[in-house]
């Protein structure tokens, strides 16, 4: 059986729907994909998208193409198996179960739809196993907060009600987290709208939101990345390891989804100069990255890719044990907000060392060097200068230090002409 994969309309000049196309026992089979693409992007004689950066959803479009085709014919195979014969709406409702095409059109309450949701996003790639988690924590704390909320309970009197669940004690959210449920919410009731489901449009009130609050993050400096460069762990080869983990990712500004994932095939030789090349797993962006001689002897190290990762969780906990060894133990003030009370506490440096803080510390150091803005940003993913000046950290004092060297401060006053 021979699966196709086509464009409805293959020299629009907009966005057009794919569709599969094959033949069951002599009958052409034609079905609708919950993907559209612009013709420009696709690739006609591979029947794929194009893989491209500026069509950075190639890489879950792909491999969706690639399990669907494999659907068609498990389909087929499971029932030549049975010895059954299949009809052509049967083919359709398997891959309606497939695409979850349709799973929410019976379902009008709000749990039901966001139950439903989830489900269908589990099975679509452009949605993280992450993001599916913490549809199901939203959800969690929704049907906790009241069993029979439904769309037309969503008001601004009913955020308030949902912010006091969230900021008390069991729960006790910090602020951001809070307003982070509140926004998946949203995403629900959105996409809810879109499908005709809810009509109730008090959510897109600029008032129904929690705002976020500034929390203090950290980065390493040069010296103190050094200074775990050096460190002796030779006895303690698990710390080692998340040690030379930390280091790629401070090194190369990558998440830890794609510093963990670095391969030979990665390694490339442009103008003589080594670089790392490789499609970021978050935004499906091509990255290109100089390898620094500290990137390259970790690299060596384990055999010309980065040392066996370990889970994220895990890793955050053994990098403040890490930094905690290295001496990193001087004290900052940070802010909290706990139950929606700001307050503020002394915590260790070490303390606060997670996998993204390696990420800040490249964007940061790497700007404090003097590189520009627009060319670390092509590493990072910033969209804006504002939001990269966000991300970075640096106090007043560093700045003031930085700005010193600059020969606008270091220019001699002029002669007086006589």
């Amino acid at each position: 059986m021979k699966v196709h994969f086509y464009l409805k309309e293959a020299n629009a000049d907009k966005e057009t729907p794919i569709y599969t196309q094959f033949y069951y026992r002599r009958k052409k089979f034609k079905y609708y994909l919950p993907f559209t693409i612009h013709p420009k992007y696709w690739n006609f004689e591979k029947e794929r998208a194009i893989q491209t950066r500026r069509f950075p959803l190639h890489v879950e479009l792909n491999p969706f193409l690639n399990r669907l085709q494999n659907e068609v014919i498990a389909i087929n195979q499971r029932f030549v198996n049975q010895g059954k014969a299949i009809s052509v709406t049967q083919f359709k409702n398997e891959l309606d179960r497939f695409t979850l095409r349709g799973a929410t059109a019976g379902e009008t309450s709000l749990f039901g739809f966001i139950r439903q949701l989830i489900k269908e996003r589990e099975n679509l790639p452009k949605f993280t196993e992450n993001t599916v988690k913490t549809y199901r924590t939203a959800l969690k704390h929704l049907e906790a907060f009241s069993y029979n909320l439904d769309f037309e309970d969503i008001d601004l009197d009913f955020l308030a009600d949902f912010q006091k669940y969230l900021f008390a004690p069991p729960v006790s959210l910090n602020q951001n987290t809070a307003s982070k449920m509140v926004g998946i919410l949203k995403t629900f009731l959105h996409e809810a709208t879109e499908r005709g489901i809810n009509k109730n449009q008090a959510f897109k009130s600029r008032r129904f939101s929690v705002p976020r609050v500034e929390v203090q993050s950290i980065y390493l400096t040069t010296d103190e990345l050094s200074i775990l460069y050096r460190l002796d762990l030779s006895d303690r080869k698990a710390l080692e390891r998340v040690r030379d983990l930390f280091l790629v990712g401070a090194y190369t500004g990558l998440r830890f989804s794609d510093f963990t994932n670095i391969r030979p095939e990665n390694i490339q030789s442009i103008d003589g100069k080594e670089c790392i090349a490789m499609t970021t797993q978050k935004t499906g962006e091509k990255v290109v990255i100089p390898i620094s001689p500290i990137v390259r002897s970790i690299l060596d190290k384990y055999g010309g890719k980065p040392p066996k990762p370990i889970s994220n969780q895990k890793m955050n906990a053994r990098l403040k044990e890490l930094a905690e060894l290295a001496g990193f133990t001087q004290t900052i003030s940070v802010t909290t907000s706990i139950g929606g009370k700001r307050g503020n506490e002394a915590v260790r440096k070490c303390d606060l060392v997670t996998t993204h803080t390696a990420r800040r510390s490249f964007a940061t150091n790497a700007y404090k060097a003097g590189i520009p803005a627009i060319s670390i940003r092509a590493i990072t993913g910033h969209r804006s200068e504002k939001s990269f000046l966000k991300y970075i950290k640096i106090s007043k004092e560093e700045n003031a230090v930085l700005i010193a060297l600059n020969p606008f401060f270091n220019t001699s006053p002029l002669k007086v002409a006589k």
